[in-house]
């Protein structure tokens, strides 16, 4: 009895999105696990330092993404790649790889994920050259709390690596990692990126994975959660009432906020984005640890489609009831999927149901 109901959510998830098509679609591309820093938040997975894909293996993957981006018709604006590791420019061959993007540029928006430590003008030039669309730095906050993270001496590094993108007209945006450490430090650090002229400034949850899992401790409580997100709007206002450039962004991991009536994003993860792994794995995304395929044995979109892991993912059904009886259940769809999962750790996918979102503060204090 048991197995033929199960057979028949399977049957009714694999009719649902047989014809399904992503109106806009995001490559998060690891092309590396390799990197020249060992920061004590990174989800940093040893397994994936072997078995690195060759270039030619990228050249393949790569052709059939944009393959099927054509047969889904996007155009360029609703496509992008997103390169990085690791940290991508460790590769030898990595300008290579930016040069077979450069090649498909009329398919798909491309950019680049760094630490920012190994930039230099040289190789800021080959970046204009290859015309990336965007370039993100990672930075931890004022420049004790970032070295505290990222090793001494890396906070001048980054900055000195972000004046030489936006001095070559490349736009650049800064990604923080925002715990219990650097929390106070927002509008410092807000301060900082307008006063460094980049495009946006992104202020990011911290997920307990690889490194990271030792610093569980420093994750924000929900009402910390709220404080932020609310801060962060009211502050945006401000930066538009003030026609500034710098545009702040909260991230792909805010549904919660729909609670505070404010428009918010559900997670896209398995539905209109995936992540490549070094070795060729996919996953829906990189906080999000699920094995769905590998593109040495699967097309990517045999991968999409034909992943159950990815069609458990998709179906709103399989979230925590305690979330689909929330009212505000079609614009938040339980949150953050990464959080939840790195927090709840194994009882994650041993439930029947996804867990909710821990930092939401309509559900817990």
């Amino acid at each position: 009895m048991l197995k033929r109901l199960r057979d028949v959510i399977i049957s009714r998830e694999e009719t649902m999105f047989a014809e399904y098509k992503p109106s806009s679609f995001h490559l998060q591309w690891h092309i590396t696990e390799r990197c020249n820093l060992t920061c004590r938040h990174c989800y940093f997975d040893p397994k994936f330092l072997k078995n690195e894909l060759s270039l030619s293996q990228l050249f393949k993957t790569l052709n059939d993404y944009v393959k099927l981006v054509r047969k889904w018709k996007l155009l360029r604006e609703s496509s992008r790649i997103s390169i990085t590791g690791g940290e991508p420019m460790v590769r030898a061959d990595f300008f290579k790889f930016l040069e077979k993007c450069f090649q498909n540029r009329k398919k798909t928006r491309y950019g680049i994920l760094i630490n920012g430590t190994l930039l230099n003008k040289e190789k800021t030039a080959k970046l204009k050259k290859l015309k990336i669309d965007y370039a993100q730095v990672s930075l931890e906050g004022t420049e004790e709390k970032n070295d505290g993270i990222r090793g001494r001496g890396t906070f001048r590094k980054i900055i000195e690596a972000i004046k030489l993108l936006v001095e070559n007209k490349i736009p650049t945006s800064i990604s923080v990692t925002i715990t219990r450490q650097n929390l106070g430090d927002v509008p410092q650090i807000i301060q900082l990126a307008r006063d460094l002229g980049v495009n946006g400034l992104g202020l990011r949850r911290f997920i307990p994975l690889g490194r990271g899992k030792q610093m569980k401790k420093l994750m924000l409580s929900p009402r910390e959660t709220k404080e932020l997100y609310l801060y962060t709007l009211r502050a945006q206002k401000k930066l538009k009432e003030q026609k500034a450039k710098l545009r702040l962004e909260i991230g792909c991991e805010d549904g919660i906020l729909a609670q505070e009536s404010y428009p918010a994003n559900t997670c896209v993860a398995g539905y209109s984005s995936l992540t490549i792994l070094p070795n060729g794995d996919v996953y829906p995304c990189r906080r999000l640890p699920i094995y769905v395929g590998n593109v040495l044995k699967q097309s990517l979109e045999e991968i999409f489609y034909n992943s159950r892991e990815l069609k458990k993912l998709r179906n709103p059904e399989n979230i925590n009831i305690r979330c689909q009886d929330c009212p505000y259940f079609d614009k938040c769809r339980g949150g953050a999927k990464c959080v939840s999962y790195s927090y709840w750790k194994d009882t994650y996918l041993e439930e029947p149901q996804f867990l909710p979102d821990p930092q939401c503060w309509r559900l817990f204090k």
